[in-house]
């Protein structure tokens, strides 16, 4: 009986230090997947979208820039009786060479482009325009929105946003 105990008990200390084995085995495991899967979904993530493009296009210093001209927008602003607007006119500056693209891009999108501008700029309240810090905020606004609405490879042929007109009655 001393024999079959004796062996019972190797066995039963054997299994329990597998099993504690086992479990460091599966805590290590659990830590490493959990640390890891961020990075994997970020990485799936950029593979499964558009491919990364350089955000910003190189522009040759001594290309000339040119403007053009964007219809004039009037909107209300978020004040409580919508007694206040801005009217806004502004130009797009591009490089010489992208004249031609953002001109067929911004006819084709007007619409989209001035819907949401009227949108966008209904949602400011008078505090949030005023001073440079307000209008370079919704020109950097605009830059953007253009850009990503006009081009879908990334590219910011738009190089900035100037207003011609910025006046809230």
């Amino acid at each position: 009986m001393s024999e079959e105990s004796d062996e019972l008990q190797n066995a039963q200390a054997t299994n329990g230090k597998s099993g504690f084995l086992v479990w460091i085995v599966v805590m290590i495991l659990s830590i490493g997947g959990g640390a890891a899967a961020p990075i994997l979904i970020a990485e799936m993530g950029n593979k499964a979208g558009k491919p990364e493009v350089e955000k910003s296009v190189e522009l040759d210093p001594e290309e000339e820039y040119e403007f053009i001209d964007f219809d004039e927008v009037t909107v209300n602003l978020d004040e409580a009786r919508f007694t206040r607007y801005l009217r806004i006119n502004f130009s797009l500056q591009v490089g010489k060479s992208q004249r031609a693209e953002v001109e067929k891009q911004i006819a084709s999108k007007k619409t989209i482009c001035k819907n949401w501008l009227q949108v966008h700029v209904a949602e400011k309240t008078t505090d949030d325009l005023r001073g440079k810090y307000g209008r370079n905020r919704l020109r950097r606004e605009i830059h953007d929105f253009f850009n990503e609405a006009l081009f879908d490879d990334g590219l910011e042929r738009i190089q900035d946003v100037l207003f011609s007109e910025f006046h809230i009655q």
